[in-house]
């Protein structure tokens, strides 16, 4: 690989501080929540180009990264670099436009510091801007043992220059990335070969599926779609055993090649065994798909492939199924398997066609009935809201640092006098009862903290205002502080430091140390709690009116959630539900429907029993409802209850197929209500059930599709005859 002489031009390192300030937290609460499920986004994959790409697409969402490289010096000893993975970098650049490629990581090395290339400041760099098709590039070291072995490398191609907190994002992504690449053994030259196919140089079934399961998670967050590709070539058994070996393996090279040159940088092309392949189609519906499957069956029945006396006479057809996320799967083994079904299909009908899943079963008209499916809407109001809790954590970790507390709470009183906690550091796994946001039984020291507006600081066992000792759970030291929340003389609720590092006890020192925190924390609940109130009750309006609507749109749904809601809260009052809980179950049945807005209307109104396919696009109403929800503050219980609805006891149900305990209460509850009133309401393919036929129905249902408990207190609360 070509080298660089760094020495003329200008020093560009990263010299501002690098940690994020409290004044910029404040506009960065999607990037910091994608920077603190980083370690999930990234999976579990070992090789290197999979942990690249995830990096990647991270460096995209909190920062507008437009162009990606990793580089690295090969066997870690000083010498040229090489670009091992890129996103929008021309493939094989002229040597003189790899010197420029290189240069950053060059710098970088040079100075031993991150580095900034901006023409807007220095015109020098322009050429190196320009090699990467970029207005701005930033180049973080990687290290191993003191030694720089790497670099990461990211561009913004069309927006505007990077910014002193996107820099500061991407460092912290960078050391990330440093951790994972090096635990990974993703320097080491031999692991680039793991996932490519050898015969034809694409991606292998492994990394395929990898990218499939990692496109999904990532839809499922931004709502985009995209589209799967089976491909298989017709006839190539007879062929390769008609002809040599190698004139097959040609033919799978050349085929090779026609995929790769008909998709973009950014798709996924692999051969997934034998003469089967796969395209990952990124943004892409499944119009787009059978497009692209058209032109590739048209230009691959066109090439000539070896025949016999060593001539070109042979032509062979290729079939394609497509499936689509998320109109056709919200699963990835689902989604593979609707691809791999359209795409026997598609050879059953003689090959040399495309088919998509939405073609192979019995749609009536069902096909094209998805393009008034308005699911980026659904993702793009569920991550509308600013998430709170998620700052609330930021700022105690901050302040547990500082006085080196391993474990940390805020709980919070609302105006009903009920306790939340809000967030919670430092508790261990099989602390389950132990969750943000959940409901929290108040103990005494919260209640003494609170009740008293006093801060509490316990150094010795005597220092308790309480007689006895306190069950460990998990405390190491029987010292603690507990600060009052308040603000204007209102207390909010109540922070708990426990189990410091050094083993030392706290004291009143500490507890001047961390009153700015304390400070901070109770003005963000007061503004916080008003705010969430507001944009609860402003969301909640806003979905009751949509649930409203619906029923105009579907007169047979008239009067079906309020009735599920009075029946589900009578049968949580004699389960004993909180009023916290009852509330959440309440609004859920009131809105378990909302999601139907996300399905094709005429679906519903069908005066005959659905299709297995149809069937399958109204059973999304679950997922597409609590999406809904997603960023209504408090409303995780009452998203929950409204996804789980239709999941069985015995795990029969769906979207997930939940069973027993692992459904939530409220969905329990909901399931037996709605499932109830659905059968003694009319629909449009059947008549209403007779109401004692609908009461031995739930009965018949208890420990399969119902809960005993609920099926049994059901009796009691379901109405007259």
């Amino acid at each position: 690989m070509a080298s660089i002489e760094t020495t003329g031009l200008p020093r560009c390192t990263i010299d501002f501080p690098l940690d994020i300030t409290p004044d910029e937290i404040g506009s960065l609460s999607g990037a910091v929540n994608t920077l603190l499920k980083s370690n999930y986004l990234l999976g579990t994959s070992l090789e290197i180009e999979p942990t690249c790409q995830s990096l990647f697409d991270i460096a995209e969402e909190i920062a507008g990264v437009e162009t990606c490289g990793f580089l690295i010096r090969p066997d870690d000893r000083p010498g040229p670099w090489e670009i091992r993975c890129s996103r929008h970098v021309e493939p094989s650049p002229s040597p003189e436009r790899m010197t420029l490629l290189l240069a950053p990581a060059s710098l970088g090395m040079q100075f031993r510091k991150p580095v900034l290339l901006d023409p807007e400041t220095e015109p020098g760099f322009q050429p190196v801007c320009d090699a990467w098709s970029s207005r701005s590039l930033v180049s973080f070291p990687l290290r191993k043992d003191r030694e720089i072995v790497g670099a990461l490398l990211f561009g913004k191609r069309s927006s505007h220059p990077f910014t002193p907190t996107q820099v500061k994002l991407l460092w912290v992504l960078g050391m990330q990335a440093e951790n994972r690449l090096q635990h990974s053994g993703s320097m080491k030259t031999s692991s680039f070969y793991s996932f490519l196919d050898p015969l034809t140089h694409l991606y292998n079934r492994g990394y395929f599926h990898h990218q499939v399961e990692k496109e999904i998670l990532r839809s499922r967050r931004n709502g985009e779609s995209f589209s799967l590709l089976t491909l298989d070539l017709d006839g190539f058994k007879a062929y390769n055993d008609r002809f040599l070996q190698s004139a097959g393996d040609i033919a799978l090279q050349e085929f090779a090649g026609i995929l790769s040159g008909a998709v973009r940088e950014v798709d996924t092309v692999a051969r997934l065994g034998g003469d089967e392949f796969g395209i990952l189609l990124l943004e892409g519906n499944t119009e787009g798909a059978q497009a692209l499957a058209q032109r590739i069956i048209q230009r691959f029945h066109r090439h000539l492939l070896p025949g016999g006396k060593e001539s070109r006479t042979e032509r062979l057809s290729v079939s394609v199924g497509v499936a689509s996320f998320p109109s056709d799967s919200f699963d990835k083994d689902d989604l593979v398997s609707k691809a791999d079904r359209a795409l026997q299909a598609a050879r059953s009908m003689g090959g040399g066609q495309v088919l998509s899943y939405q073609e192979t079963a019995d749609a009536e008209g069902v096909k094209n009935v998805l393009s008034d499916l308005p699911v980026q809407k659904i993702y793009e109001a569920g991550r509308s809201v600013v998430d709170m809790d998620k700052f609330l954590e930021i700022l105690l970790f901050t302040g547990m640092q500082g006085l080196s507390a391993g474990r940390g709470s805020i709980v919070v009183k609302d105006a009903e006098g009920d306790f939340t906690l809000r967030a919670a550091i430092g508790f261990s796994r099989h602390e389950e009862h132990i969750t943000a946001s959940g409901g929290f039984r108040a103990g005494p020291i919260t209640t003494w903290v609170v009740e008293h507006q006093l801060p509490l600081i316990v150094s010795k066992p005597e220092d308790s205002p309480f007689s006895g000792t306190f069950k460990k759970n998990g405390y190491q030291t029987e010292s603690f502080l507990s600060i009052p929340l308040t603000h204007h003389g209102q207390t909010f609720g109540a922070l708990h430091l426990t189990n410091r590092k050094d083993h030392r006890a706290f004291t009143h020192e500490d507890l001047k140390v961390f009153a700015p925190i304390t400070s901070e924390i109770a003005a963000i609940l007061a503004q916080g709690i008003g705010f969430r109130e507001n944009v609860r009750t402003f969301s909640l309006s806003i979905l009751t009116s949509l649930s409203d609507a619906l029923e105009l749109r579907f007169p047979f749904l008239s009067g079906h959630s309020s009735r599920v809601r009075d029946l589900s809260t009578r049968i949580g009052e004699r389960m004993g539900l909180a009023r916290a809980d009852l509330s959440a179950l309440r609004h859920a049945a009131e809105l378990h429907d909302v999601g139907i807005v996300g399905i094709p209307g005429n679906l519903l109104a069908k005066k005959r029993r659905l299709s297995e396919q149809e069937t399958e696009m109204v059973r999304k109403h679950p997922f597409l409802g609590s999406k809904m929800l997603e960023g209504v503050p408090g409303m995780d219980a009452t998203r929950r209850a409204i996804l789980e609805h239709h999941e069985h006891f015995d795990g029969s149900g769906y979207p997930y197929g939940l069973r027993g305990d692992d459904i939530s209460v409220a969905a329990r509850i909901l399931s037996v209500a709605e499932c109830y009133d659905s059968a003694v309401s009319a629909r449009p393919h059947r008549g209403a059930v007779p109401p004692e036929e609908a009461r031995r129905m739930v009965k018949d249902g208890a420990n399969t599709l119902f809960d005993p408990e609920v099926a049994h207190l059901f009796a009691e609360a379901a109405p007259p005859h």
